[in-house]
């Protein structure tokens, strides 16, 4: 059973004093669930005061920059580090392995590449028995850059509620 609360999906949509975050793949007791969220208000540096920011926390590791072709099939697989994935371009759909019967919102997540399109993927195979499921529906190759977190700590964060972030959640 995966539930969706390790991959955590933070949408950059909302404004600096309320960032939104969808979250619907993390892994609680080896399930993935999918709470949203929003990040802890940010400071605004002076040059981006009044923009919409998104702390995102101490970064390690090697980032990879990826052209995934359009139509391709991930296949299910777990993150491989708790880690940033931002996608420029393209369209990702990540699904759960085993929905959760009671509550179809909460088992897939749509992330358009974009302004809105920066993920938290925390469902690594320590936390998760079966990960998620990504496919790359669009008719065009999607652009994604891969961070891994310091220490796979996550920023500040608190979840708004259970299930991914509504379509008012996830825009400027």
């Amino acid at each position: 059973m995966v539930s969706l609360k390790n991959l955590l999906f933070l949408s950059t949509g909302a404004l600096a004093a309320a960032v939104t975050a969808t979250a619907p793949a993390s892994a609680q007791q080896s399930t993935s669930t999918s709470p949203s969220a929003s990040s802890i208000p940010p400071t605004l540096n002076s040059g981006t005061a009044g923009a919409a920011i998104l702390p995102i926390g101490t970064l390690g590791g090697n980032g990879s920059y990826s052209v995934v072709p359009a139509g391709f099939d991930g296949g299910r697989h777990n993150a491989p580090a708790a880690q940033w994935v931002i996608f420029l371009s393209g369209l990702a759909h990540i699904t759960l392995p085993h929905p959760h019967r009671s509550n179809t919102a909460n088992n897939e997540a749509w992330i358009l590449g974009g302004k809105n399109g920066a993920i938290l993927a925390l469902d690594t195979a320590d936390v998760s028995a079966d990960g998620h499921i990504t496919r790359y529906p669009s008719g065009e190759a999607t652009i994604a850059l891969q961070i891994p977190l310091e220490g796979g700590v996550p920023p500040k964060h608190r979840v708004l509620h259970s299930g991914a972030c509504k379509p008012e959640e996830q825009v400027l």
